[in-house]
């Protein structure tokens, strides 16, 4: 299994303003991969990718360097400036780079300066990771169609909340774009919500991320990909090791 999606921070994250909060006191403190691969030992997880938890050149430069000789992190997602001068970033050491479209206002990613920067990025070969509300995904679909070769992969199955028929609608006008991919991890991961994504994009475009340690707020790690894996039972054996392992090597260009 490759864990698509896990954080590793120090304490300068932890003290970043979106970990603030009664709810999320208990992870707000550095999480180093030691930690992480303690808690995966015995979760059947033999790769993970690291994401970014602080949109900053310096956090990305730290990930690489930590996790550049560690033979479980297969990737490490970065964040450069899509609005600035992404095309003189360092890609050193990234399988792609992640932007919190989220925290942005609406309509961000349709920004002139957003989508010059993504398709100077575009000539990367790197994927490029989206964090994005349902109000979203129709500018996803936008970048998606501007930019066939970009692979985008959609974290938290673009949290979907209650699935509503607006989220609904909105994945599955993504099924004619094959470069746009999507995270099983995150609150929305629900029946409801897996069932259209499955329906509107197939085992091939999907991928299981556990989203440690902010998992942890609701289970131990084990349990959490416990429940994801048993969400995927009705399943092929070989659409399950797809969803598990097939689509984060091909999206990252990681080695299965």
């Amino acid at each position: 299994m490759i864990d698509s999606h896990i954080h590793l921070w120090g304490a300068e994250v932890a003290a970043a303003p979106w970990l603030a909060g009664e709810r999320t006191t208990s992870i707000r403190r550095p999480f180093v991969l030691g930690e992480y691969a303690a808690a995966a030992a015995s979760c059947g997880v033999d790769g993970a990718v690291v994401v970014t938890a602080e949109q900053s050149a310096a956090e990305t430069a730290r990930l690489v360097a930590a996790c550049s000789r560690e033979p479980l992190i297969r990737g490490v997602v970065g964040w450069a400036d899509l609005a600035g001068d992404v095309g003189a970033a360092d890609f050193t050491g990234l399988a792609g780079i992640r932007h919190s479209v989220i925290s942005e206002e609406s309509g961000w990613l349709r920004r002139p300066r957003v989508r010059a920067g993504i398709a100077r990025y575009a000539r990367s070969g790197l994927a490029l990771e989206l964090l994005v509300a349902a109000r979203d995904l129709g500018d996803v679909l936008a970048c998606a169609a501007d930019h066939p070769s970009l692979v985008i992969v959609v974290d938290h199955l673009g949290n979907p909340g209650g699935a509503g028929a607006p989220w609904q609608d909105r994945v599955r006008a993504l099924a004619p774009y094959p470069n746009v991919r999507m995270k099983l991890s995150g609150d929305g991961v629900l029946p409801a919500a897996l069932d259209v994504a499955l329906d509107a994009v197939g085992p091939g475009r999907l991928m299981i991320g556990s989203d440690w340690p902010v998992s942890t707020l609701r289970a131990p790690l084990r349990a959490e990909l416990s429940a994801l894996v048993a969400l995927l039972g009705p399943l092929s054996d070989a659409e399950r090791e797809q969803v598990l392992a097939g689509t984060a090597a091909d999206s990252y260009g990681l080695i299965a």
